[in-house]
């Protein structure tokens, strides 16, 4: 039989939100007496929603479930001159992933929570939910920008007839960005291909990767996206046209001054809710920026991605 503990025992922290690395504290107050220990605790748990099905029959929905520790901690309660009020303070672990959660639209998750719990005995009577951000990287680390010069990329016809390439010219300003930073892309193209080019656009993506007892699934979704301004369509080249590009250009160097080649920029920035990029024990959030330029149907939509981190913010030091 569980014994009855006094209902007047309160846990106090000076803030529910804190950045890894950084100290917390707080205090108990209460008849808490010699039994009394606290605990700073992490999980991750994850849910995935499969179909099960045997030979011969309709599938049917079955769910999975999984939990692991990320952290658990006892903290030291340092009692005051009255036995019914402890203090503490700790210290949490820099390398901390930051508090998250993730639902896609079949009913499977993923999380990552934070607590401390107060504990009597064995018995749990007081939880308190903290929100961790992850340690930003440091101001001393510089950019880290992406460059992909003069790199040919095929178009095709139903997947197998060639019907040129178009060349490009790539710089990312920063590819390490926190959330609501912006991120600068500087895209050269020329179009040496029998086809005409649309549009082009720029889009960060983010995908999220997690399992349960050999379960898995993923979400991927756009975050931000931009087109970039085009005054005029990259208009399509005649087989002799494409033959003279290359001998004036045998190394796939852009000609600015072509009207077939453009200059252009575009900006995107990191939404607040954007999850940072990680990767844990049951779960991998990833991110990565994706460039389209969109041909006519039936011809290959030329893709190419380059991979992003996405930080905590360096200003959430200062909350």
């Amino acid at each position: 039989m569980g014994k009855n503990y006094p209902h007047n025992i309160a846990l106090e922290v000076n803030s529910k939100f804190a950045v890894a690395g950084t100290s917390l504290s707080g205090f108990c107050t209460g008849e808490l007496g010699v039994g009394a220990s606290l605990y700073f605790t992490g999980t991750e748990c994850t849910k995935v929603v499969y179909t099960s099905s045997s030979s011969g029959s309709i599938g049917y929905p079955r769910e999975s479930y999984s939990t692991s520790n990320i952290v658990r901690s006892i903290i030291r309660l340092e009692w005051s001159k009255s036995p019914s009020v402890a203090s503490f303070r700790f210290h949490i672990p820099d390398q901390l992933p930051s508090s998250m959660y993730h639902k896609d639209g079949n009913g499977s998750y993923c999380c990552v929570s934070y607590q401390l719990k107060l504990q009597l005995g064995r018995e749990i009577v007081e939880v308190v939910p903290i929100r961790i951000i992850s340690k930003p990287s440091s101001p001393c680390n510089p950019p880290l920008p992406y460059l992909e010069e003069h790199v040919r990329r095929r178009i095709m016809l139903m997947c197998c007839i060639p019907r040129g390439s178009i060349e490009t010219s790539i710089k990312v300003d920063n590819t390490r960005l926190g959330n609501g930073e912006v991120m600068k892309i500087y895209l050269q193209l020329m179009n040496n291909s029998s086809v005409d080019i649309e549009w082009i656009s720029a889009s960060l993506n983010e995908q999220i990767n997690w399992n349960s007892f050999g379960h898995h699934t993923s979400d991927t979704k756009i975050v931000a996206s931009q087109e970039f301004p085009l005054s005029f369509g990259l208009k399509c080249k005649s087989m002799t046209k494409q033959a003279e590009a290359k001998s004036v250009h045998p190394h796939n160097i852009i000609d600015r001054n072509s009207t077939d080649s453009i200059c252009s920029e575009a900006c995107l920035r990191v939404s607040d809710n954007t999850l940072q990029t990680c990767t844990g024990n049951m779960y991998e959030v990833q991110h990565y920026l994706s460039m389209k330029a969109k041909t006519a149907s039936g011809y290959t939509n030329v893709k190419f991605h380059v991979p992003v981190q996405i930080t905590s913010p360096r200003k959430s030091m200062d909350r």
